[in-house]
């Protein structure tokens, strides 16, 4: 995503829309790394503003960024009036990691980000990081329904996140049978193992009615919505 260094000046509260408009689309992981890298070099402006929305809205797109961010949040952060909002663990509000199967249709497949996830939320539990995140999506492409309940590291949620947002897509050419085969799901509670009874709120787009009932079993006492 190309960006001109020579963009004339705006009104900052037109550049936060467009810039908050950029960083929450859909974007792949590789576009999403180039918008990161192309927004430093377009103007001190845009990189303050850049800096200060994706710090509350965090997306994932790499194991290499997903160790940068748990340094991030470690860190002490600089001092002076903008310390708190320069905190990246005090910002960060918003979590969200892409999860993508990469070797074709195979509910068993390897998931490369699955590990990333479940570090990061391992580390965001050990360290005690993060107290205002309230939310985190988990987005899920060519994926099997049940990865989730079989992620146990989702039982080191942190306390404050009180919402949990799982969106499902596939392919649109992947044959029937695999899709079938990745949209399974049992019914059994010996399948999930994990609860979070402090998620007040899960949302779910693209699931069936299993991943649901399964849902509302995991999250007791939460509201589950699914579209």
């Amino acid at each position: 995503m190309p960006f001109n260094s020579t963009i004339p000046r705006l009104p900052v509260e037109l550049l936060e829309e467009i810039i908050s408009s950029a960083w929450n689309m859909p974007l792949s992981s590789s576009d999403r790394i180039m918008l990161m890298r192309s927004s430093a070099l377009v103007n001190s402006t845009w990189a303050d503003i850049y800096d200060l929305l994706s710090s509350r809205d965090v997306y994932i797109p790499s194991s290499a960024f997903a160790d940068y961010f748990l340094q991030r949040l470690r860190a002490q952060p600089p001092a002076g009036p903008k310390q708190t909002l320069r905190s990246a663990n005090v910002a960060c509000q918003n979590l969200h990691i892409q999860l993508a199967n990469v070797t074709g249709a195979d509910k068993h497949a390897h998931i490369p980000m699955g590990s990333v996830l479940d570090d990061l939320l391992e580390g965001l539990d050990a360290w005690s990081l993060t107290p205002n995140l309230r939310r985190l999506t988990v987005e899920y492409r060519d994926v099997g329904f049940d990865d989730v309940f079989r992620r146990i590291s989702l039982a080191s949620l942190p306390a404050q996140v009180t919402h949990l947002e799982l969106l499902y897509s596939f392919s649109p050419g992947m044959l029937a049978w695999p899709l079938r085969s990745l949209q399974e799901l049992k019914e059994a509670k010996q399948s999930i193992k994990w609860r979070l009874t402090t998620v007040t709120k899960v949302s779910v787009i693209g699931a069936g009615e299993k991943t649901v009932k399964n849902l509302t079993r995991a999250c007791p006492n939460a509201q589950v919505a699914n579209s």
